[in-house]
């Protein structure tokens, strides 16, 4: 009886940080709260394998060279932090970044099978259908009560954090099922990731879109092996596109916009963008530190004719916090010290997906490696119109999956 106890706790200690990372993927579209626990748990169980010497295998090249490259730039962001504006509100917004990376390294050290990276992606697709959902729902609801086509939410908060999700979502759900093992689980999979497309257009975010277009022209290049039926497809795509365009009068307005001069939403982000190339122009090198955006933009530089202005005039934190582009908020509020490691971290993922890519040992890890590089560009594309990776929710999946992607990357074909 002993031993049997024994055996079942040595297996639920074995087994313990891949049912963590399964509910990571559960709770990714869901819950922020409960991802935060879970990044808790894996944290402490982590340094428990450290302490105990029981991490279950040798760090590998690619371990330990994530390892220098996110401690560089946890040491940047720490050090920039002593020299803001404000230094215990850039230190407490640094120490956030770190802790929405850890995700990245959970995974990285603890996927090791294919089993449990096909659990991790089953759990992925059913947060992702719940979200989707719920998203469609809203918009029903919407318009039985006579609102209109509303922008749906989901479980985020905002339609342009919605559209975020479906960028990270379908490139994994549409790409990778092949590779796995069953035709069940295939067939699911495969259907997330289209309601997840469908969402997407519901979710009338013009940033998501255009990052989406610029995905599937980037999957068209890269995939050689089946170039002639990607572009089959990307074709498809584009002529349902613009049946859609010439069918919903919604759809078509929307679209619109993003070459209207005088659309609000495209001045004030035009100005946004003039004021933190001002920011940068006059802090050059370490910025006026991390989370100082909206503090110096809507006090010191906010443009006369911008119509979007602090809530309270008292408070300039109550306007815009950030710039509506990832560069320029690195740009402004860390300089070019804060925009050197930005690229160096986000290069070093890059590079080591299409190090997967290239060597490409079985349809698994191409699989994988692909929908990690479309997964990248969808969020960086997106960046350039949004500030998607200041969002707690939304970044920790993206350090999560590209971490299950570099992942599945060292596991063998089999």
């Amino acid at each position: 009886m002993m031993e049997r106890i024994r055996r079942g706790l040595s297996w639920l200690r074995d087994n313990f940080m891949s049912g963590v990372l399964i509910l990571m993927g559960l709770a990714s579209h869901l819950s922020t709260a409960m991802m935060s626990v879970l990044i808790g748990i894996g944290i402490l169980f982590f340094l428990l394998d450290v302490w105990q010497k029981r991490i279950g295998h040798p760090f590998r090249p690619i371990d330990w060279a994530a390892g220098v490259v996110f401690g560089a730039f946890s040491v940047s962001i720490l050090l920039e932090a002593l020299l803001s504006l404000e230094p215990g509100r850039s230190l407490s917004e640094a120490a956030s970044t770190i802790f929405h990376m850890v995700p990245f390294f959970l995974a990285l050290f603890y996927v090791r099978s294919w089993r449990v990276a096909g659990f991790i992606l089953t759990a992925f697709a059913v947060s992702a259908l719940l979200n989707d959902v719920w998203a469609y729902l809203q918009v029903k609801w919407k318009i039985e009560s006579g609102w209109g086509p509303g922008r749906p939410v989901g479980f985020s908060k905002s339609p342009t954090f919605l559209g975020s999700f479906m960028l990270l979502t379908i490139p994994l759900l549409l790409l990778v099922p092949h590779a796995l093992p069953g035709w069940i689980r295939r067939i699911f999979l495969w259907g997330c990731g289209i309601f997840s497309m469908y969402i997407l257009v519901l979710s009338q975010t013009r940033g998501a879109w255009l990052a989406f277009g610029g995905v599937l022209l980037l999957f068209v290049l890269l995939n050689r092996r089946h170039r002639a039926i990607c572009l089959s497809g990307l074709v498809i795509l584009v002529l349902s596109g613009a049946m859609l365009y010439h069918t919903s009068p919604v759809i078509q307005d929307r679209w619109e916009t993003m070459s209207n001069e005088k659309f609000q939403s495209n001045t004030e982000r035009v100005l946004m963008w003039k004021g933190a190339a001002q920011i940068f122009a006059d802090h050059p090198v370490f910025g006026v530190g991390q989370g100082e955006f909206g503090l110096v933009y809507n006090r010191d530089y906010l443009a006369p004719e911008a119509k979007e202005r602090p809530r309270d005039p008292n408070n300039p934190r109550s306007g815009h916090g950030h710039p509506h582009n990832n560069l320029l908020k690195v740009l402004s509020e860390r300089g070019l010290v804060g925009i050197a490691f930005f690229l160096l971290l986000h290069g070093f993922i890059l590079w080591e997906l299409l190090r997967a890519l290239r060597r490409g040992e079985g349809k698994k890890a191409y699989a994988f490696a692909l929908a990690g590089i479309l997964t990248f560009a969808g969020v960086q594309f997106e960046g350039m119109t949004d500030t998607n990776l200041q969002l707690a929710h939304i970044v920790r999946t993206y350090w999560f999956l590209m971490g299950l992607c570099l992942a599945t990357g060292q596991i063998r074909e089999g």
